[in-house]
């Protein structure tokens, strides 16, 4: 069952940008995920890579999320890839900043290995981000067509779907309307109501053991 919309994707505006905040210049990705490995992180430094070698755009990221025992191999392979000056690593922030960081991004670029019931994606339909998510089972389901989706073993098919987000007429708004549209259909009201019609029809299963 797709989970609800997370309700502070209503919060105000921020006084002052997000990116004087954090010291952010430019456009950048945004990835709000805890550093295990199976979040994918070092892929995405590739296609960060590729944006700028082969498609001369000049993005950054920024990763904001605890430690989970990753952070310091992906630290070491932005050092690798001489991305310093483009990877920003926040740590774990207050939550009106990542309402902001949502709301200032290029696009979100959720492209961890495992999924698909991740509510990041929620969170940035609910807040006007355009996504750029994995295509791992089940996604299609949960996201529809308000996201564009790429494997995430492949740093090519990252860097092209950000490419295309930035060069393709009208398709970043397209995107923000149907992402809008899913936040608002995805109610809590609606998933408990999913819940109960799910245990009404497992009960017929249910009967058969004592």
């Amino acid at each position: 069952m797709p989970h609800p919309t997370p309700r502070f994707g209503d919060a105000a505006e921020a006084a002052r940008p997000v990116q004087e905040r954090y010291g952010i210049a430019g456009e950048y990705l945004f990835y709000p995920a805890q550093f295990w490995a199976h979040k994918n992180h070092v892929n995405l430094l590739l296609a960060l890579k590729l944006l700028r070698t082969r498609f001369e755009k000049p993005l950054s990221v920024v990763l904001v999320g605890a430690d989970h025992g990753n952070l310091a191999h992906v630290k070491a392979t932005t050092e690798r890839l001489g991305l310093v000056d483009r990877v920003h690593f926040l740590g774990f922030i207050p939550r009106e900043d990542l309402v902001d960081l949502y709301r200032e991004a290029f696009a979100l670029s959720y492209i961890t290995l495992c999924g698909p019931e991740n509510l990041p994606p929620l969170e940035a339909f609910a807040l006007g981000c355009p996504v750029i998510a994995s295509e791992v089972s089940g996604a299609r389901e949960q996201l529809g067509d308000a996201v564009l989706f790429a494997d995430p073993t492949s740093p090519e098919q990252i860097a092209d779907a950000v490419m295309r987000l930035a060069s393709e007429n009208g398709l970043r708004g397209k995107l923000i309307d149907a992402g809008k549209r899913i936040a608002r259909e995805r109610t809590p009201q609606g998933f408990v109501a999913s819940a109960l019609v799910f245990l009404d029809r497992f009960e017929a299963v249910r009967r058969c053991w004592a």
